[in-house]
Parts: structure tokens; sequence; C-alpha cells
């Protein structure tokens, strides 16, 4: 059911409800991909989903943009359900793994898509030029055809025709696949421009470092389950801990602290020291320093998003998979 257009105008730009997603094998065995998903984005929100292969992110997406149906459960995207017309007309989708016209340049591949979302051809000529300049393809691309094109001037392309119908939704999946740091970073800057423009942004990528960096929100799944949801800020919370590291204090001195109660962690030469009082971090110092230590640095360590993603799904789960893969 769509919603009534005051129901719609008070809904987030993309709103899932309770979605379900069962994909049946030949062998009769169901794959739950999805299992009532709940989840809202916000109109010019920069939006990660986060999550081990298999988790339910690219299944997400691909119900979003209408390609394949929920077994149960509900999707809005504008107030409307995935596939609608209007709907398809303001979103720009990047998959996982695109697939082009091998015997089309560049040019003719934007202006291809161009013409398929009713750009008129001026719009698309200036769009097109635009475009090829952003993705760095203008001059080394362009009037290339797409069988020569590497690996990364293919998802450079593809960001590019995300682009060409002037969309006010992005969906990306694994934006950065095979390009280097430096298209890396580019991506990055992409995606900060189009959110500073006002795009709403859904963002799937196995690089935490790079969705941390750009998202607002993040969700995080797991063997389709939702673990967790909110603002980055959330998420990751601000640590509360001090760090206090020190080098060249003697075994003796180290044993002596440590029969006084003070916690160490030892590497090496490198004695650290975690503390939430600032007053106690000083005082340890100072017994350090007694002792012949030098102080390297103190510092508050803010935890990761990678950190919070490994707590959620579980470390020994992820190593068991890891250990199964290297069989």
């Amino acid at each position: 059911m769509v919603p009534s257009g005051t129901e719609a105008a008070s809904q987030p730009l993309v709103d899932i409800r309770n979605l379900q997603k069962v994909y049946k094998l030949i062998s009769g065995r169901e794959i739950n991909a999805l299992n009532g998903l709940d989840l809202t984005i916000k109109k010019g929100e920069t939006f990660g989903i986060v999550g081990p292969n298999g988790s339910g992110k690219t299944t997400t997406m691909k119900i979003l943009l209408g390609l394949i149906y929920p077994t149960s459960g509900e999707a809005y995207l504008f107030g409307r359900e995935p596939g609608d017309n209007e709907v398809q007309r303001q979103v720009g989708y990047l998959p996982e793994a695109p697939y082009f016209y091998e015997f089309l340049t560049g040019r003719e591949l934007l202006h291809y898509y161009g013409s398929l979302c009713g750009v008129s051809k001026d719009i698309i000529a200036k769009r097109t030029d635009d475009l090829l300049k952003m993705v760095d393809l203008y001059d080394r691309g362009a009037d290339m055809m797409i069988r020569f094109y590497s690996r990364g001037m293919r998802q450079r392309i593809g960001i590019a025709q995300t682009m060409i119908n002037d969309p006010e939704l992005l969906i990306l999946d694994e934006p950065t696949n095979g390009l280097d740091p430096i298209g890396t970073v580019q991506v990055r800057q992409f995606i900060l421009e189009q959110k500073k423009q006002g795009r709403t942004i859904i963002l799937c990528s196995h690089l935490l470092s790079e969705v941390e960096a750009v998202a607002d929100s993040v969700a995080i799944l797991h063997r389709g389950n939702l673990l967790a949801t909110g603002p980055v800020a959330q998420i990751v919370p601000e640590s509360k801990q001090w760090q206090l590291v020190v080098t060249d204090l003697t075994r003796d001195a180290i044993g002596t602290l440590k029969k006084e109660g003070i916690n160490l962690d030892i590497h090496g030469d490198v004695i650290t020291y975690l503390s939430e009082d600032m007053d106690d971090v000083y005082k340890v110092l100072g017994r350090m320093r007694d002792a012949g230590g030098k102080l390297v640095e103190i510092t508050r360590p803010q935890p990761t998003l990678e950190e919070q993603f490994l707590k959620a799904v579980g470390e020994d789960d992820l190593s068991r998979t890891i250990a199964k893969l290297q069989r």
C-alpha cells in the first residue's frame, strides 16, 4: 500500500518496515537473507550499511531498487513503492560489480543512460563532459571503448553514470572496488560533495574507515539481522579513557608497579597504562619517571567503526568464517 500524500510528506526518504527475504534453492533449502529489517533514512543523510558477506546488504539495496521483491514487509522511497517510475527517475545506482556495453565508449555510455532516464540531449551533452571530468576520464577514456577499460576505469564510469539523471538519492554498493588509494580518496571527496549539495546517499562498503569518514548514520547487518543502527557518533562513542605510554622501564620497576596494583600492558619496551581519571594518569606517570621511565605520549584514543563492527558481529564468529575460507 502506497502512503497517502499527507503520510508521505511526514515520512523519511527511505522507510523499511519488517523486511524479510527468503531465497528458495532448487534443492528445497531456504536461505533467510533478511530477517525483519527496520530502517529509516532521512532526506540529505549519508547512510552506511556494513556487514560481512552474506549479511543482506546487497539484497536490501536490490529491494529498494525494485530489482527483487521481498518475501514480506514493506519498503518505500520518497513515499512510494520501489520500482515506481517516479522513484526510478530520482535514483542513481552503482552495483557492486557493474556491467556495461563493451562496444560503447565512455561518452556514448553516458549519453545512452541519459536518454534512458529521459534527459534532454542538450543537458546530456553538457552533463557528460562535466561527469567525465569529475571522474578523471575526460582526457583518457571518454572516447575509448569500455572493452579496453581497466577495472578502475570501469568503476569511475560507473560512478559517472549514477549522476547522469541528477538524482536526489544515490545508492552506492562498494564504490571503491578496483580503485587505487588516489581513486579511493576521490570517491570520498565525491560523496562529501554530493552530501554538501543535499543529496541522500546509501553507501555499502567493506572499507569501514571510509564509511566512518563520510556517513552520518550507519547500520550493521549480520546474517540478515540488524545488530545496530544509529548516528555514527552513537555507534562509535567518544572514548572516556586516557592512555599513557612510556618506555625504558626495567623489569624490576614493572614488577614493583604491578605489585602496587597498577595494571600495565607491555609490548616489548613499550608500556601502556589506561585510566579514565587524568589525575590517576599523572600519578602513575610520576611513579614511572621515578623508576627511570620516559614519557612517549598521553592520548585519548578514539574507538573506530571497525572495532564496534567486530564487537557487534563477534570476533569469534568472524574468525571461524575466515578459517573456513582458508581451508
